[in-house]
């Protein structure tokens, strides 16, 4: 239960500052004219993109009993209201 409060805490974070860093790189919100601040602008916006999926990966594969149990579950619905 523990390792899932720091994966949803790292999956929060990442996610944040990849959404954020988007906006900003996509609406243009910041006059930036340092060519080396916006590539470094673009780089958080990568690797923190990189840090999310890698956390959903990881955040899959602990659940995947559940995800299992789940799609049988809605399997086995499924076919009982076919019957």
């Amino acid at each position: 239960m523990k390792n899932n409060f720091w994966l949803d805490i790292f999956l929060f974070i990442s996610g944040l500052i990849c959404i954020s860093t988007g906006i900003i790189l996509d609406f243009h919100l910041l006059a930036i004219t340092d060519f080396e601040f916006l590539h470094t602008l673009l780089n958080i916006h990568i690797y923190s993109g990189y840090c999310f999926a890698a956390g959903i990966l990881l955040h899959i594969a602990w659940h995947l009993n559940w995800f299992k149990v789940a799609t049988k579950q809605l399997f086995l619905k499924n076919k009982q209201e076919k019957n």
